[in-house]
Order: structure tokens, then sequence, then C-alpha cells
């Protein structure tokens, strides 16, 4: 009975020295590989074709939901700022159109 909680003891501290390590920085160890090619949009205004290049990866009901989630979330600030400016200019024409 023993045997067998050193073992598992050992096992163990294995399984959590592996978790530490997986986490950390290691000198000398590369960054892990992905296979993900999702690289999201490109900084400054969303223009149509950058849509049009937009290949979110697959998972495994669908699409990834984190990339779906950062699309959505970035085209909804982008027509937000466009609303605005839409709006400012049109009351700026309101207010040259009187006088």
């Amino acid at each position: 009975m023993i045997l067998i909680i050193l073992i598992l003891g050992v096992l163990a501290v294995g399984v959590i020295a592996a978790v530490i390590v997986s986490r950390s920085a290691v000198p000398g160890v590369e960054a892990p590989v992905t296979t993900q090619s999702f690289t999201g949009l490109p900084q400054g205004p969303v223009q149509v074709g950058d849509l049009d290049r937009v290949r979110l990866d697959l998972a495994f009901r669908g699409y990834r939901m984190d990339q779906v989630d950062g699309v959505m979330g970035r085209l909804r600030q982008e027509l937000a700022a466009r609303d605005q400016e839409i709006d400012r200019l049109r009351a700026q024409e309101d207010q040259h159109g009187d006088l």
C-alpha cells in the first residue's frame, strides 16, 4: 500500500513540475508551434477587402469562438465610429445649411 502511495506521489510531483515548466519561459527553448492560421484584421480602418481575406480556423463545432468574437468586436467598434462620424457630418451640414 505504501508503494502505491509513493508511486502516486512521484507521479503527482512529475505532473506538477511538467505544468510549471510548460507555462514558464525556458531559456533556449523556442515558442510552441501552432496550427492556427488566423491572423485577424489588419490595423487601421477596416476595408471591404479586409473582410474578404478573413479566414477563421475551424473548431470542433464550427469556427473558433475567440476568433469570431474578436472580428465581430472590431467590426462593432468600426461601425460605431463611422456612425458617429456620419452623425457629426450631418449635424454640421444642417448647421451650415440653415445659414
